[in-house]
């Protein structure tokens, strides 16, 4: 069985992709513990009418952030051969004595 995919992603059912990645510690448990105790649904409610409210007066960060949550953020697909790369680096002189 092949354990990698075209894109060179790791394929269902390999020794690789066993489990759901690290289990959470228990010091990140206990922060997620207090948080989700110190706010409440009432205060998380107010928490993101207030950024709505700061996205409709123009406010990019709220906008972002609203947009992270209730979209996602974007997955960023950069494909290149590594051509480009070792091509500048090869080309590349360094500062002259002329600049």
């Amino acid at each position: 069985m092949t354990e990698r995919d075209e894109n060179g992603r790791f394929v269902a059912g390999n020794s690789a992709s066993k489990g759901k990645g690290r289990p959470p510690r228990k010091r990140e448990e206990r922060y997620y513990e207090i948080t989700i105790s110190a706010c409440s649904f009432a205060d998380w409610t107010r928490i993101v009418q207030k950024a709505v409210d700061q996205a409709k007066r123009g406010d990019a960060t709220a906008r972002k952030w609203l947009a992270d949550y209730i979209v996602g953020v974007p997955e960023q697909n950069i494909r290149h051969s590594g051509d480009l790369v070792v091509e500048y680096i090869n080309n590349w002189r360094g500062p002259t004595d002329e600049e």
